[in-house]
């Protein structure tokens, strides 16, 4: 019997251990840059039009023939996580915003167009309605609506 509890003990260490492996294996990856990922943050700057993953991804699919859905989805994931884009969803489909400076959106409900807004949000009014003591992170602002063309 103590033959088995001391195999259970084992075991049970070398579960844990593979875990903690596993676990550090995965954070190194996603802080690791790969050409991948500096391919699909580069090309989320340079476009203004508000892509989805899938658009990203068939933009960058012909010059690296080797990327894969799924790491278009993740990364994206990782940079509105981070703080390096912004995450919309319209019209039930997650879109990319590359320019995180300060400015809102506009989204067409209709044809799901985004639209960049830049006007001066007001700041000192929004904080004069917070409880004291609280502390603006950030302040997203999605307008919703139709653009001309479908409000015709």
């Amino acid at each position: 019997m103590r033959c088995f509890l001391w195999l259970d003990a084992i075991f049970l260490d070398l579960v844990v251990l593979i875990i903690v492996i596993t676990m550090k294996s995965i954070a190194t990856q996603s802080k690791r840059s790969t050409k991948q990922k500096t391919a699909i943050l580069e090309h989320l700057r340079s476009v203004k039009t508000h892509p989805s993953a899938e658009t990203v991804y068939l933009a960058l699919k012909k010059k690296m023939p080797q990327l894969s859905l799924g790491t278009v989805y993740r990364n994206l994931d990782v940079y509105a996580r981070e703080g390096k884009s912004l995450l919309f969803e319209v019209k039930g489909q997650q879109r990319f915003d590359g320019d995180v400076s300060p400015h809102s959106h506009f989204a067409c409900e209709s044809c799901g167009g985004l639209q960049d807004l830049w006007f001066a949000l007001p700041h000192a009014k929004i904080k004069k309605h917070l409880s004291r003591g609280a502390s603006v992170k950030s302040i997203d602002v999605l307008i919703k609506g139709y653009c001309d063309t479908c409000a015709k």
